[in-house]
């Protein structure tokens, strides 16, 4: 049995390793793609037909693989789709990116994510989420800029936690910053500077808002996780 589960690692990692490889060798330049916003927003306005379809792509792989910049790529989304396809997409990409990661982590089990992750945090991660507060730990996790957000998705797929609430959750608390950076892109496109910084404004004054008032809306978050049985 234990063969059998180390196979699939192995696949899983063939997979995984292989189709950027294959990119990158096919296309040589798409590794300085993928981490450059105006080379990305190029190369996504030079496939106008199938643009849409490669940016949900690039999103997807950006959750699996957790390597890629998420704001370069939703920057260059916006930047060429505008905000509510740009949007919808990310969310998409996102969620099922999300989906695919936590199911790769709940059949291969803990000797799979140890391979991407230090065991340490893993562990960490893990206990994090074996609360009755699991919940509120999530979305101040998806909402914080800077922790491993992918990482801890690879994580919730070892506790108890159900695929599809952690996943909406993970999704929902990523929403705000993704659509911050979206519409940053947005108004630069069209050179609305006061849009600019309205955004940087209105990011502030959520970021102070829930700061002083994280009590209540943990309280909040915490009921409505009983009521649904989550």
């Amino acid at each position: 049995m234990k063969n059998i589960k180390y196979i699939k690692i192995a696949v899983f990692v063939a997979i995984i390793a292989g189709m950027p490889l294959l990119v990158i060798f096919k296309y040589p330049e798409f590794g300085t793609i993928l981490t450059n916003r105006e080379a990305l927003s190029g190369f996504l306005a030079a496939h106008e037909d199938q643009g849409a379809i490669i940016f949900f792509a690039i999103q997807v792989v950006q959750v699996i693989l957790g390597v890629l910049p998420a704001s370069i790529i939703q920057f260059a989304g916006g930047f060429i789709f505008g905000v509510p396809l740009a949007f919808a997409l990310s969310l998409g990409g996102t969620a099922a990116g999300a989906f695919i990661a936590f199911n790769f982590s709940r059949h291969l089990g803990k000797d799979f994510v140890v391979m991407i992750v230090k065991e340490k945090n893993v562990n960490k991660f893990v206990e994090m989420m074996e609360t009755s507060r699991a919940y509120i730990v999530i979305i101040l996790v998806f909402l914080i800029p800077g922790i491993p957000k992918d990482v801890f998705t690879y994580a919730a797929g070892l506790t108890k936690l159900r695929a599809l609430p952690f996943v909406l959750t993970a999704t929902a608390a990523r929403s705000p910053a993704m659509l911050a950076t979206l519409l940053f892109a947005g108004f630069l496109r069209e050179g609305n500077y006061i849009g600019v910084g309205a955004i940087a404004a209105i990011v502030g004054a959520v970021i102070a808002l829930a700061f002083f008032k994280r009590k209540r809306i943990f309280a909040y978050i915490e009921s409505f996780r009983k009521r649904n049985a989550w």
